[in-house]
């Protein structure tokens, strides 16, 4: 059952990102970038399947989700949530981002490109304020629902004297 709701909350956390970042897309007409990382990542391996980048994308956040649930023992804090997001948000930076073609932080040739080619990125503060918002955001998410619906339920056996 752990297994089961880990996944749902790896799911959700990911799913909050998402959220978030769609609303701000929607509401201030605001997009750092005209891909999201999984469909930029595919883009570069000339693979065009939206599908298949939202597969991608909500894997990972599962995965790491699974990785802090056995990682702490039971000991899931809301401060540890938020350090792995941070933890994950400094390798998309310094990683994940330089393998896009984005540069590390965002800061390369991406901003000079077409504002229509898929890896245009039109502000590199906007591009490093938001993706460290959505990976916060992940972090409060998983942490709150984490040590909400995995605590050890303690089992307390309870004695009954038989009467005769």
């Amino acid at each position: 059952m752990k297994w089961i709701k880990t996944i749902i909350i790896g799911v959700l956390a990911t799913f909050s990102m998402d959220l978030v970042m769609n609303s701000v897309m929607y509401m201030f007409e605001f997009a750092p970038t005209n891909l999201h990382p999984s469909a930029a990542l595919l883009y570069n391996l000339n693979i065009d399947q939206p599908f298949l980048a939202s597969f991608l994308h909500y894997c990972y956040g599962t995965l790491w989700a699974i990785v802090f649930v056995y990682a702490n023992d039971e000991k899931y804090t809301l401060r540890k949530a938020i350090l792995l997001a941070g933890v994950l948000w400094v390798f998309m930076m310094l990683v994940y981002s330089p393998v896009i073609g984005w540069g590390f932080l965002g800061i390369g040739n991406a901003v000079l490109l077409d504002t229509n080619h898929p890896l245009y990125i039109s502000t590199i503060p906007g591009y490093i304020a938001l993706t460290f918002v959505l990976h916060i955001i992940y972090g409060l998410v998983l942490g709150l629902l984490t040590s909400r619906y995995l605590k050890k339920q303690s089992v307390v056996p309870t004695l009954t004297a038989k009467v005769s």
